[in-house]
């Protein structure tokens, strides 16, 4: 993930406080023409979509140092009330869409004025997105819907946010998580194919892997730059390394280099892939043998945070070391299919391990009532998880189901927290989403 670092925020989507709504008749969905011989042009324009809306990350200091150049840039969003976007029609009404219904996503995705099969499968897409990620991609159809009727979208695409391998995200906000943006991609093709240059500003984003996963989603992807490694935040070095990154890739050309990048904070953990050049991360290919070999010597290091041992930095260090043995084997094209299922699990575990602080935090308050109501049943004081660190988190826990085995009949509160404590301890991703980390 990128740096933690403060950044100023832009609206992208006219607020509806304040304002007199009148509802919107969903209207049939057109036809669009067949605009024989469309194809997409570059043109220089940034589609620029900001996932970290966060106090402490601003992904719009990003997109301002851009616009500061003369750049055309567009910037999307998190929208004020989660998964809802409001829409204007001809007339000038306006219409709120609830994209967690069926209705509500269908009633927006009639707004785009495309064909009904297509209309449906956006509508499809967005309903069946993560929590607070559906306005950012109904923001996202918006602009590829200009190319689906025939004209020209950005050429140039950036997503800016977390990033540990499963989509970009932001701190109090949704994830666009690739298998949906993947699917965007599929029910939007023109749209997805307008895409020439692909900038990936989040963490763990450039191994060769995931550049294979870009160029399946943007056939007509020319240039792709993101990270093995940590990304820099936009006080500490994004907006060097987006402005060479904007000059490199103005024009149809794909002839954007990482030596670039040099001399820049983190610039060591760029990767770029181009279509006539292939994956270039600056590194000598090492085999899979030899990424096992150094994630094994790095084992013990992990095991020892793993049982309660401090991380005094979590931006290096033995546990952060290991992540990145485990990414790297992640994104090695010699793993297997059944290797990096379970190296991702792995993956999400130690994450969540380094940053225990301010998962333990996001635990405690999202299940509060329920420690305390599970604790008290026991006859054991309720602990704060949020004031813990591991090792006293993993010894409330053994007291905790040390009790409750020795209890019988220890009623629904306590035994239903059970399973929640063991996935906390485990640090399961099925608990504890990305947008905690």
């Amino acid at each position: 993930m990128p740096d933690r670092v403060t950044r100023p925020t832009t609206p992208v989507v006219p607020s509806t406080t304040n304002r007199q709504e009148t509802p919107q008749t969903p209207a049939t969905p057109t036809t669009t023409p067949a605009n024989t011989g469309w194809a997409p042009k570059s043109n220089d324009k940034v589609l620029f979509v900001a996932m970290n809306n966060s106090d402490a990350h601003r992904s719009t200091q990003e997109s301002d140092a851009l616009k500061a150049r003369g750049t055309n840039v567009t910037v999307l969003q998190d929208l004020k009330k989660d998964d809802t976007i409001t829409t204007k029609n001809a007339a000038g009404q306006l219409a709120t869409h609830d994209l967690t219904t069926q209705e509500g996503a269908m009633s927006f995705a009639l707004t785009l004025g495309l064909p009904g099969e297509q209309t449906k499968k956006i509508a499809d897409v967005l309903v069946n997105a993560g929590h607070d990620s559906r306005d950012e991609l109904a923001q996202i159809a918006q602009q590829w819907a200009v190319a689906e009727k025939g004209g020209q979208a950005p050429s140039r695409l950036v997503l800016s946010g977390h990033h540990v391998g499963s989509g970009v995200y932001g701190e109090n906000n949704g994830r666009l998580d690739w298998p949906t943006v993947g699917a965007l991609a599929e029910a939007m093709p023109r749209g997805a194919k307008s895409v020439e240059d692909l900038l990936i500003a989040g963490c763990y984003s450039g191994g060769q892997n995931m550049m294979e996963k870009y160029t399946a989603m943007f056939p007509g992807v020319k240039t792709i730059v993101a990270y093995d490694g940590s990304s820099p935040g936009a006080a500490s070095g994004a907006t060097a390394h987006q402005k060479a990154w904007e000059a490199a890739t103005r024009g149809s050309g794909d002839g954007i280099k990482r030596e670039i990048f040099q001399g820049m904070r983190k610039g060591e953990n760029v990767t770029v892939w181009t279509r006539t050049r292939g994956f270039d991360d600056g590194k000598p290919r090492a085999t899979v043998d030899e990424l096992k070999e150094r994630r094994a010597s790095l084992e013990q290091g992990f095991k020892d945070a793993w049982e309660g041992g401090p991380i005094p930095d979590t931006q290096r260090g033995p546990v952060r070391d290991y992540y990145n043995a485990t990414q790297r084997l992640i994104q090695h094209p010699d793993t297997t299919p059944a290797e990096r299922k379970s190296l991702e699990a792995q993956r999400d575990q130690t994450i969540r391990l380094i940053f225990h602080g301010p998962v333990s935090a996001r635990f405690q308050e999202t299940y509060g009532t329920k420690i305390s109501a599970g604790y008290e049943a026991l006859g054991l004081a309720a602990p704060n998880f949020k004031t813990m660190n591991r090792a006293q988190a993993l010894a409330s826990i053994r007291e905790f189901e040390t009790k409750l085995a020795a209890t019988p009949n220890a009623g629904d509160a306590a035994t239903k927290l059970a399973p929640i404590l063991r996935d906390f301890a485990e640090l399961k991703s099925s608990l504890i989403p990305d947008t905690w980390v």
